[in-house]
């Protein structure tokens, strides 16, 4: 992850030994004070695992993290040039339903 290692020490838990990790709070507000990303959205996956995905909508710059059960947030991805993924897939205009009078 781009920017958590040099900033955050890892924790003994499992999953914090191969990601850098540290307080949800501390994670927070270097993601958002140094990258201007936010939160954009919470996401649980199948094994009930929490995780937050943050975005600069102005530099398309995103970073995946993960909650853990220590109240820590472990970076997960990064990288930059977020566009929403429907643009892929939308070829063409919706048709309009006709008038039926």
């Amino acid at each position: 992850m781009k920017y958590l290692i040099p900033l955050l020490l890892l924790s003994t838990s499992a999953v914090a030994q191969q990601q850098p990790c540290g307080t949800a709070q501390t994670v927070h507000d270097f993601i958002s004070n140094n990258y201007g990303e936010k939160p954009f959205i919470e996401m649980k996956d199948e094994h009930d695992r929490q995780f937050i995905m943050y975005v600069n909508p102005d530099n398309g710059s995103w970073t995946v993290l993960q909650l853990t059960d220590q109240g820590t947030m472990c970076g997960i991805s990064s990288g930059k040039g977020m566009t929403p993924a429907i643009k892929r897939f939308e070829t063409t205009q919706p048709k309009k339903k006709e008038d039926p009078s």
